[in-house]
């Protein structure tokens, strides 16, 4: 079980790394492929306005001034898994301070914003996607 636990943790702490880097990169410089990561299902909450599946969402980050974010700190952890066999990966909880500066406003935003990425059963490798997202300016 230990064995299991860490393995879990480690598997959490490089994916979200590689999360984090993507993600923001993806949101800065190339926003038109930032749909990939999500699916129809996910539950998103931007700033308190609830979007009912991707094209909403798509339609409103779309709108958005060009960005600029910094990461200042993020941490993660895993959710236990539901699946029969032990070595399926479970979701992972990612959440992340940092700040946002957008080209049209002359200040940065402090931002907090938290993920669930969870296996997509639907693809062959359970590739992570965004199950839920809620980011809150501070």
């Amino acid at each position: 079980m230990a064995d299991s636990l860490k393995s879990h943790v480690e598997v959490s702490s490089s994916g979200a790394d590689a999360f984090i880097r993507a993600y923001y990169d993806m949101f800065d410089t190339q926003r038109m492929n930032l749909s990939a990561l999500y699916r129809d299902t996910s539950a998103i909450l931007w700033n308190g306005n609830a979007f009912s599946g991707i094209q909403p969402f798509t339609e409103f980050y779309n709108k958005l001034a060009v960005s600029e974010h910094t990461v200042l700190s993020y941490d993660c952890h895993p959710l236990p898994t539901q699946a029969s066999d032990p070595g399926t990966p479970g979701s992972i909880i990612v959440n992340v301070s940092g700040t946002v500066k957008y080209s049209n406003e002359a200040n940065q935003r402090l931002f907090s914003q938290s993920f669930i990425l969870s296996p997509d059963p639907a693809t062959p490798d359970k590739r992570f996607y965004i199950w839920s997202d809620c980011l809150r300016f501070v």
